[in-house]
């Protein structure tokens, strides 16, 4: 078996086993996406790393590259995402040897760093076995709309893009300012990622309601019996001041829209909701010997994440 980094010209291929290997399920599976995810990020091109048996590709590991920042900080990380394994192959420990390599060579390029995930039930104890730790499930706010039925029932927003690509900027340095005085760890947030993740995302079609004070990116997931309104992201230049017109924004575009529930990662934006470990698990493979930062990684409470910066996409 030969183990090689991937380079442009293996994308079809790829996309190839994706979808021979996972099926195209709810995430679609072309080479416009592939390139979207792993080429167009601004955080830098994702490390893929391809097994082949003669000349057939019968694994793919890909790790999104990705930034934390803690304090004045900024951590190049990795995303643990698309991987696959040919159905041929399978049980064969093709993942393991793809997974194992791809984190020698991310610790030779980049020195210290750490890979992170949310994997489900099924694909955790792979994980946990190389390296990985757990270090909490995801906590959420889950608000039923109708406890803010009044006066926002009939209210409406829509969403909309008033300010310029400078205006923008300027709003994200000063988010990531707050953020860093509060020493949290937070992925830092720029015009450039806003426009890859949410406004040109070919994966979802987010919503985004922006103005100089203050920027939200949310969705609407249709379940059976009702509407969930998904708040992915929001930022602010200073978000005390401004928690009223971000919460009004939310409900009146959630009843306008029949969401019954909304969840955010935002705890601060409703008084009366749950909040509790209610996503998944967020893992770790770190990649450094910097005990204070260990520490400060593994502790759920120092992490200010928005559901945008850790779930699937």
């Amino acid at each position: 078996m030969i183990i090689r980094n991937a380079t442009p010209e293996d994308i079809p291929a790829i996309v190839a086993l994706l979808k021979l290997s996972l099926g195209e399920g709810l995430m679609k599976k072309t080479s416009e996406i592939w390139n979207f995810k792993h080429l167009e990020n601004p955080f830098g091109n994702s490390y893929v790393s391809l097994a082949f048996k003669e000349d057939v590709l019968v694994g793919v590991r890909a790790l999104m590259k990705w930034q934390w920042q803690l304090g004045n900080d900024v951590w190049i990380a990795y995303r643990a995402v698309d991987t696959a394994t040919h159905p041929d192959y399978q049980g064969k420990g093709i993942f393991k040897k793809l997974t194992l390599k791809a984190l020698d060579d991310v610790k030779k390029k980049e020195g210290e760093t750490f890979v992170f995930n949310t994997p489900n039930e099924h694909s955790r104890p792979g994980y946990l076995k190389m390296g990985w730790k757990t270090v909490s499930a995801i906590e959420l706010a889950v608000i039923p709309t109708v406890l803010y039925a009044i006066p926002y029932f009939f209210s409406k927003v829509n969403p909309n893009n008033n300010i310029s690509v400078a205006q923008l900027s300027q709003l994200c340095e000063l988010h990531n300012h707050e953020l860093s005085n509060k020493n949290t760890i937070f992925t830092p947030k720029s015009a450039a990622y806003l426009k890859w993740r949410y406004e040109e995302n070919p994966l979802q079609d987010y919503k985004v309601f922006v103005n100089k004070n203050f920027y939200i990116a949310f969705y609407i997931k249709k379940h059976k019996f009702f509407n969930e309104l998904r708040v992915v992201e929001t930022i602010s230049s200073n978000e005390n001041n401004h928690l009223k017109q971000i919460r009004n924004v939310i409900l009146s575009f959630a009843f306008q829209n029949k969401c019954w529930l909304i969840t955010t990662a935002n705890k601060s934006l409703f008084r009366f909701r749950l909040y509790g470990k209610f996503g998944p698990k967020l893992t770790i493979r770190t990649l450094t010997q910097d005990s204070l930062f260990i520490n400060t990684v593994f502790t759920i409470k120092k992490w200010r994440y928005s559901i945008g910066d850790l779930e699937l996409f």
